[in-house]
């Protein structure tokens, strides 16, 4: 989900007389419209892995239903309903989630994660006197820009999770039926 380069963010220095302020907009001039588009191109490209699956499939007799995938999983089913409902300009059919979700709150936060191995660490460092930025991670640390948002509703208002979860989620449950299939899927 990492959505632009960390070490793009200029911090914005400014000083009055007894003041020194810095403030950094991680969205970088970023617009809302822009924050929806990619939104949608990550949505885009986790729903047409249905497809690939089942041209996989098609081609290699593996055995593994792209439906089922849907049906069985909650994320697949809403990252599929908001493809659908972009495709077509509203759901036309049932929604495969039971829910008419809709993404809002987009924004693109900084994220740290020192990772799952031992030692691992992430730093963002911003030097006050220049605005330098430096990034420093070891051991399968990381440091990035995310796209991200509230996932709800639209009939009920009810929340359906973040919107970054959900993408993970769902990547991991095509990923896994995938390899099921026998598609060689690199690590992330």
């Amino acid at each position: 989900m990492h959505d632009g380069d960390p070490l793009s963010v200029k911090p914005h220095l400014g000083s009055s007389p007894g003041l020194s302020y810095c403030a950094i907009d991680f969205t970088e001039g970023t617009t809302e419209a822009g924050l929806a588009n990619t939104a949608e191109q990550l949505v885009n490209n986790i729903a047409c892995l249905k497809d690939h699956l089942k041209a996989w499939c098609a081609r290699t007799g593996a055995k593994v239903d792209a439906e089922a995938v849907i049906d069985d999983n909650q994320d697949a089913a809403i990252i599929h309903d908001l493809w659908n409902a972009t495709k077509h300009a509203e759901l036309n059919r049932p929604p495969r989630s039971g829910h008419y979700p809709r993404i809002q709150r987009l924004h693109r936060p900084l994220t740290l994660s020192a990772g799952t191995q031992a030692g691992g660490s992430a730093q963002w460092m911003m030097d006050p006197r220049t605005g330098q930025v430096t990034i420093r991670t070891d051991n399968g640390g990381s440091v990035g820009l995310v796209i991200d948002g509230d996932v709800v509703d639209e009939k009920t208002g009810q929340s359906l999770g973040p919107f970054r979860a959900i993408c993970e989620r769902a990547i991991g449950t095509w990923e896994a039926a995938l390899k099921d299939a026998g598609v060689p899927v690199p690590s992330r």
